[in-house]
């Protein structure tokens, strides 16, 4: 309990601290939001042109330096929480990239597809790495009492798809002020429970110091937020909650407690297929949470709904949906 306190604490008051001064430095060095317009009759976001945006460089290296000392002090470093650790860094850098070629050369699109897929498997075969000097259990459980797979080759595998797959799911849910981090807070405090469950403690400590840097950051990330995460903020926490599901080895979890993650993904997956051969689209917009906005839970244009209903609504969904993980899976 003294390390779950410890790691939430220094993760809030750091980052307290060090987000509204990294973002005033970025107001300076216009390291700001260039473009929020959701184009043709979707929610204006015109007005947060300009809102600094790579606030995940406030909060990922609190977690990071956080872990690192806090892992030797108290003894609780185990590969664990060294694999997750070097996911979220890799992670958070290929983001940090992808950010400043949007910013700094003024265009939509960031690092290119090749070389972010490349650093990202990188990252993946590194977090294995670490795990397999660690003497993990490679032992990939199939679901629905299906069987198990013991291989390490399968499971590296599955690591790079489950690691690029959600790192981009959380990606895509990062659209209004304060959804992303909220939602995942609550992943985060799922997994700290299975952690605490299991006593893996290197686990219990990195996740506590995420949910405190999480919640310290959403104090400046609600709405109205002053500062957006952007990919430097998402991709790392996508990653972060991929390698504990992994490392903890509640490998599909994540289609519940990541529920919210995936349901973006998936919304954006069934508009783009159904426009591009039925020329049709399912949703008002897609990613879901942009649909919310426009027409609210019933899609009615009339009655559009702000950012604080949308990020209450999705919230509550993840919480609902974690709980109903426990319940099932316990």
């Amino acid at each position: 309990m003294t390390t779950l306190l410890l790691g939430l604490l220094v993760g809030l008051i750091a980052t307290v601290l060090v987000v509204p001064r990294l973002r005033d430095w970025f107001k300076k060095i216009k390291v700001q939001q260039l473009v929020m317009r959701t184009g043709g009759n979707g929610p204006d976001h015109a007005a947060k042109a300009g809102t600094p945006t790579m606030g995940g460089a406030g909060f990922i290296p609190v977690v990071v330096l956080g872990f690192v000392i806090l892992a030797l002090a108290t003894g609780h470093a185990a590969p664990t929480g060294w694999a997750t650790l070097i996911a979220i860094i890799v992670f958070a850098l290929v983001g940090g990239f992808d950010d400043s070629i949007k910013i700094f050369n003024h265009r939509d699109e960031g690092f290119r597809f090749l070389p972010k897929l490349t650093a990202q498997i990188v990252a993946a075969l590194l977090a294995m790495l670490v795990l397999y000097l660690g003497k993990f259990d490679f032992v990939l459980a199939l679901p629905f009492g299906l069987g198990e797979i013991n291989s390490v080759v399968v499971y590296a595998l599955f690591t790079i798809f489950w690691l690029v797959g959600w790192s981009n799911a959380t990606n895509l849910t990062d659209g209004l002020d304060g959804l992303a981090s909220g939602t995942a807070i609550i992943a985060y405090v799922a997994y700290l429970i299975i952690a605490l469950m299991q006593g893996d403690m290197s686990m219990v400590l990195l996740d506590a110091l995420m949910i405190g840097a999480l919640l310290g950051f959403l104090v400046f990330n609600h709405y109205p937020a002053t500062i957006f995460m952007g990919d430097t903020g998402s991709l790392a926490l996508g990653a972060g909650l991929a390698m504990n599901a992994l490392v903890l080895h509640r490998e599909w979890s994540l289609i519940l407690i990541g529920f919210v993650f995936m349901v973006e993904t998936l919304t954006v997956m069934i508009q783009v297929t159904s426009y591009h051969f039925f020329k049709k689209r399912v949703f008002l917009m897609t990613p879901i949470h942009h649909s919310f906005e426009k027409g609210g839970l019933t899609g009615n244009t009339d009655k559009p709904w702000n950012e604080w209903q949308v990020d209450s609504f999705f919230w509550a969904v993840g919480l609902i949906v974690a709980i109903l993980y426990f319940i099932l899976f316990k």
